[in-house]
């Protein structure tokens, strides 16, 4: 995970800086600039990006391309990903190779090959093949299975597949596998649009009962209960605090609730600005995830209450009644995600009153919402 937050920070600031940005963790190597050429040692991994990416030299473990031209001229020992507008990939891949772009080109691959263009040329595959693309051709031998989505697909002389062909195309019938590529007991052509989720749903070995899927929404209601009684067992005095202040002021609430988690999701964009506030980013990750949680639990919670309160009710003393109000809430939050567009907005209103309210609490006193009790 960590590999991949620094990728992409190399992204982000390579092409800005004059010279390339390096580092070496280990026998890893990770570089980005304009024009990016790897020229040894071999080492472990790779990480590349930039305008112009090139590997002229053997890669000892896996290889992460991403530039607007890619051209991989020496052998790869590992797994390769690599995307860009053009894509050549002429030295031997010892693993899996998963390739994207406009215009690509992939030489021999030892192992699984999945590859998506605009134009894709294939040379020799040690395993399955996954291809996307308007026009493909293939070469050499694939000795596992090979699935297309293709409009026009070229066999060049010497092509063979081991597996199963299949392949889906706008017009079927322009598809013409000579049985020197494979026999036709293991050719299958189809039009493209029977290609579907739907088509597909229908060959799934297992499907999903209904009651299960009532079963996890009833389980995540009740989660979320005890999260809301676990926290109010705690710290009664507190919740009582949020509660008040959430049904006293929803609309500032939601509002400090968007401008704290505005705060904190732009602050990950930020830190990757820094090479040192790359690793900072987990923590931050891990605390919007957190005040995300959070929010939800309490928005929940103070819904359920609302409702109570709001068809004449008086307010649960005890606990188990407590819990009762909090997966009232979830339970209406989980149904209103059931409503086209509106149930994302109403969640999402929800989650940011509880973190509006909890922020009353936890930032400096007049910052967002004022915290003496539920008077502003």
């Amino acid at each position: 995970m960590l590999r991949l937050m620094l990728l992409c920070f190399l992204l982000l600031a390579g092409p800005t800086v004059a010279q390339n940005a390096v580092l070496t963790i280990a026998q890893d190597h990770y570089e980005a600039g304009e024009s990016v050429t790897f020229s040894g040692p071999a080492g472990a991994d790779l990480f590349l990006a930039g305008n112009r990416v090139t590997v002229t030299a053997p890669v000892g473990g896996a290889a992460h391309l991403a530039g607007r031209r890619v051209a991989v001229d020496a052998a790869v020992a590992g797994d390769l990903f690599a995307a860009g507008y053009s894509v050549a990939v002429t030295g031997a891949v010892g693993g899996d190779a998963t390739v994207s772009g406009f215009d690509v080109l992939v030489g021999p691959v030892a192992g699984n090959l999945r590859a998506a263009g605009s134009e894709v040329q294939v040379a020799s595959v040690g395993g399955y093949a996954l291809i996307s693309g308007a026009d493909v051709t293939l070469q050499g031998v694939i000795a596992g299975d090979v699935v297309m989505a293709a409009d026009r697909v070229t066999f060049a002389p010497g092509t063979t597949v081991g597996g199963t062909l299949k392949i889906y195309a706008a017009d079927p019938a322009s598809i013409k596998v000579p049985e020197t590529v494979a026999p036709a007991t293991r050719v299958t052509v189809a039009a493209r649009r029977d290609y579907n989720a739907g088509k597909m749903a229908d060959h799934m070995p297992v499907k999903v009962p209904v009651w299960l899927v009532v079963r996890g929404f009833l389980m995540g209601v009740l989660i979320c209960g005890l999260l809301a009684a676990l926290v109010i067992g705690v710290a009664p005095k507190a919740v009582q605090s949020w509660r008040e202040l959430a049904l006293a002021h929803p609309g500032r609430a939601i509002w400090s609730g968007f401008l704290v988690t505005s705060a904190l999701a732009g602050s990950g964009f930020v830190l990757t600005l820094t090479i040192i506030g790359v690793f900072l980013l987990p923590v931050m990750l891990v605390i919007t995830a957190l005040a995300i949680c959070a929010g939800y639990v309490l928005g929940s919670y103070v819904l359920g209450v609302g409702l109570w309160l709001a068809i004449g009710r008086t307010m649960a003393e005890g606990l188990p009644g407590k819990f009762g109000l909090a997966c009232l809430g979830a339970l209406v939050a989980g149904l209103a995600w059931l409503l086209p567009i509106a149930g994302w907005f109403f969640v999402l209103g929800l989650t940011l009153w509880g973190i509006g309210t909890l922020a009353a609490f936890i930032l400096p006193s007049g910052w967002m919402l004022r915290r003496n009790g539920a008077v502003l």
